[in-house]
């Protein structure tokens, strides 16, 4: 018989602080967490989403300061946050939960350190735990030994969907294997000059540096890229026997989940370029058995990217149709910007958020739709009514995509 996987505990780590109230309120609340910095090593002035260290550092167990990589720590203290929610020690053998966490670009703050360190000093001055901290599978060993969980770990790293496969295959770890409970995710810290560097030279993100209200516009006529942040997004998911049998509190059930990918080079598509992300849509709903006009409210991907956020558009509409405008849109990006790797669990947290509170967020930094993009409806202001089954979107721009769909518990 097949297993109901809900969601009992969320933990966050952002640029806009850390933890899920913070997050939530200060999202509503209009307030950005993208600023302007200087590169670390550099001279250059950007636009980012920079998690604010000073509050990192009271949350980071004291044993491990030092010696995680920055991507590592804030799985750490995004899986406290989980844990802590979900109230794992009551009621679950800690052998029975396992930690999967994706990350796209792992340890890349600490290989650029230590090359410096390298030139500079020789290989001995090298730091020691350089290999183990830049591996991807850094954060979920990191999150099972602080935290002494038995079950399956494994990183995984597919991009900006890296988080969400980590969540599509606890769902079916869940399934198939005598496992109670699954603690999910992704993380990154990509403000380092080598993915600036990768990722400005195919100009893909920002780079108009005019003011802050250009910066991260989803949807708007005047996004020029997406924005880089780091953070992450951490859930527990769980047997809904395992949550009902230790009285959980549930956020909402996992009732369904698309994949596809897509070469994005134009000149190799025989399909338009909205093609693959509809049927990452359409291959969700019919997972979970769902008809479009049910769906309640997309969280889209909305990366900000010129094609992206155009194409995302068009593949709503070629999955909804008629309904297309009856179903409110939003994307959080404008305010978190674009975590690749983290990307998509931080997208399902403010999902299950809305379905807990019958809430739906808007769409930070929006002044002007473009008129490429109105043919879905986009939220400006919160929105408070009745929420039963959301679609929660992540497209990566290198051609990944997954859909996510969360049913209130009934």
């Amino acid at each position: 018989m097949k297993k109901r996987i809900v969601v009992t505990g969320l933990g966050i780590v952002s640029p806009l602080g850390i933890g899920i109230n913070e997050n939530w309120e200060s999202y509503l609340a209009g307030i950005s967490g993208i600023k302007e910095f200087e590169m670390d090593g550099t001279r250059a002035k950007i636009y980012g989403g920079k998690v604010p260290d000073t509050e990192l550092e009271t949350f980071i167990p004291e044993a491990k300061k030092g010696k995680v990589d920055r991507f590592a720590s804030f799985a750490l203290v995004a899986a406290k946050i989980a844990l802590d929610d979900a109230k794992i020690d009551k009621g679950l053998d800690k052998e029975t939960i396992g930690v999967f966490i994706g990350s796209a670009f792992s340890g890349i703050n600490i290989i650029e350190k230590q090359i410096k360190v390298l030139y500079a000093d020789g290989p001995r001055r090298v730091h020691p735990l350089l290999m183990q901290n830049n591996l991807t599978n850094a954060p979920p060993g990191e999150v099972a030994i602080e935290f002494n969980l038995k079950g399956p770990n494994i990183g995984f790293s597919c991009g900006a969907c890296s988080g969400d496969y980590s969540i599509i295959q606890a769902f079916n770890t869940l399934q198939e294997h005598n496992i109670d409970a699954m603690v999910v995710g992704g993380t990154e810290a990509p403000l380092s000059p080598r993915v600036f560097e990768e990722l400005g030279s195919k100009g893909l993100f920002h780079t108009d540096n005019t003011g802050l209200n250009r910066a991260s516009c989803p949807f708007d006529v005047t996004r020029n890229g997406f924005v880089l942040s780091e953070g992450s997004g951490i859930v527990v998911l769980e047997t809904l026997k395992s949550a009902e049998k230790r009285g959980a509190k549930v956020y909402g059930e996992l009732v369904g989940f698309g994949t596809s990918h897509y070469n994005n080079d134009p000149s190799n598509q025989k399909n338009p370029g909205f093609y693959y992300k509809a049927l990452c849509i359409k291959r969700a709903l019919d997972f979970a058995s769902i008809d479009p006009s049910n769906v309640d409210y997309i969280n889209a991907s909305g990366i900000s990217g010129i094609p992206e956020d155009i194409e995302e558009s068009d593949a709503i509409k070629s999955v909804f149709g008629e309904d297309t405008h009856k179903v409110p849109v939003s994307s959080i990006k404008g305010s978190l910007g674009y975590s690749i790797g983290a990307a998509g669990p931080i997208n399902a947290i403010f999902s299950l958020l809305s379905l807990h509170k019958q809430v739906l967020p808007q769409t930070n930094n929006l002044k002007n739709i473009d008129s490429k993009c109105k043919s879905i409806s986009i939220l400006k202001t919160p929105n408070f009514r009745f929420v039963d089954i959301i679609l929660s979107n992540n497209f990566d721009y290198a051609g990944n995509n997954v859909s996510l769909v969360f049913k209130r518990l009934s």
